[in-house]
């Protein structure tokens, strides 16, 4: 084996270590999520109310209540509807 070819497949075999410790040694960044002050007493969910609908439900934690929002698309505007008592739903029978 030829000088130059030693050389270039020891050149590759160190960027091929260098490349694995690089993904082995890369963590991709937490993601926190901290409530703070008022907007910590709230937490907002979407889900699906029927096909192609979707709802807002916003969870009030003071209250503990669940209030459900959604979209009239013949009026473009958000329509309530209605609110759930979470701790009567919750509370063991």
């Amino acid at each position: 084996m030829s000088k130059n070819a030693c050389l270039s497949l020891l050149v590759c075999l160190n960027l091929v270590l260098l490349t694995a410790l690089a993904l082995a040694a890369y963590s991709p960044p937490q993601a926190l999520a901290q409530g703070t002050g008022l907007a910590g007493n709230y937490l907002v969910v979407t889900g699906e109310i029927q096909n192609e609908y979707d709802g807002l439900y916003i969870v009030d934690l003071r209250d503990r209540t669940l209030h459900g929002f959604y979209f009239d698309r013949g009026t473009k505007k958000l329509r309530y509807s209605g609110f759930r008592d979470l701790e009567s739903d919750f509370r063991n029978p």
